[in-house]
C-alpha cells in the first residue's frame, strides 16, 4: 500500500511510499484523507506522526494521471484538499517528519498540520508557477510571513531547513532520518500520554486563532488554477 499506517499505543503512524519520488495521486490523496478522519475518530489516538520512505518526503501531486486526462484534475484537487483539510481539522495533533525534498502538494501536508521535524537536508518549495499552477500561498502563510510566501510562489524558489527553522516554521533539525525519527517519536509520546479530551479541545480552540481562512484559500487557489488557461 503506498499510505500505510500502524498504531503502537496511543500513537498512529502513517507512512508515504509512492516510488518513485513518493508523488500522490488522487486515489491516495483520498485514501490519505479517510485514515486522517478514521484516526481523528478514534478515541485510541492522541496523536498522528507522518513519515515518508525514499529519498524525500513528498514529491506532489502525481501529475502523470493528470497530462492526459484534463477531466481528472477537478478530482485530484478536491481530494488534495480533503486531504490536507483533514491533517488540519484532525482532532489530535499531526507530526510531520520530513527529510529530502518537500515540494508542491506534499508541502500540504506538514502545513496542515501542528508539528513539523526535518532532517539538515530538507527543502521546502512550491515550485507550481513553473507549470501554470497557482496554489500554495494559503497553506504557507500558516509557517511563513507573506513576503516570504510571495517569493516562493511567484520565483518558485525553495526554503532549505535551515531557513524554515530560522522563520519558526519547523521546530528541530536533524543529522539523519534516525535521529528525525527519534524525536518525532518523542514529541509524540509526550503528546500520548495527555487527555485526549483536553488535546482535541486544545487543538480546535488553537486552529480558532488563525486569521486566514484556509480552506477557503486553498479552493479559490484551486479555482485559478483550473482555469489559468482560460481567456
Amino acid at each position: 500500500m503506498p499510505i500505510k499506517q500502524s498504531k503502537e499505543g496511543r500513537i498512529a503512524t502513517i507512512n508515504i511510499d509512492c516510488p518513485p519520488v513518493n508523488a500522490i495521486d488522487s486515489n491516495n490523496w483520498l485514501n490519505l484523507f479517510h485514515i486522517i478522519n478514521d484516526l481523528s475518530e478514534d478515541k485510541s489516538v492522541n496523536v498522528i506522526v507522518i513519515t515518508a520512505s525514499g529519498k524525500g518526503f513528498c514529491g506532489g501531486a502525481d501529475k502523470s494521471e493528470t497530462r492526459d486526462q484534463i477531466e481528472s484534475i477537478p478530482i485530484l484537487m478536491d481530494h488534495l484538499w480533503k486531504a490536507a483539510r483533514a491533517i488540519h481539522m484532525c482532532n489530535v495533533p499531526v507530526i510531520s517528519a520530513c527529510h529530502g525534498y518537500v515540494l508542491g502538494a506534499g508541502a500540504f501536508i506538514p502545513a496542515s498540520g501542528d508539528f513539523i521535524v526535518a532532517t539538515k537536508d530538507a527543502f521546502f518549495g512550491f515550485p507550481g508557477i513553473n507549470f501554470k499552477v497557482v496554489v500554495g500561498g494559503a497553506h504557507m502563510t500558516r509557517l511563513f510571513p507573506l513576503n516570504v510566501v510571495r517569493r516562493m510562489i511567484l520565483t518558485g524558489e525553495s526554503l532549505s531547513a535551515d531557513e524554515a527553522f530560522k522563520y519558526g516554521a519547523i521546530n528541530s533539525i536533524h543529522d539523519t532520518k534516525k535521529d528525525l525519527y527519534k524525536e518525532a517519536f518523542k514529541l509524540a509520546e509526550i503528546i500520548a500520554n495527555k487527555d485526549r479530551k483536553s488535546l482535541v479541545l486544545a487543538k480546535k480552540s488553537l486552529n480558532s486563532t488563525e486569521t486566514n481562512d484556509i480552506e477557503s484559500g486553498f479552493k479559490s487557489e484551486q479555482l485559478l488554477t483550473m482555469n489559468i488557461d482560460k481567456d
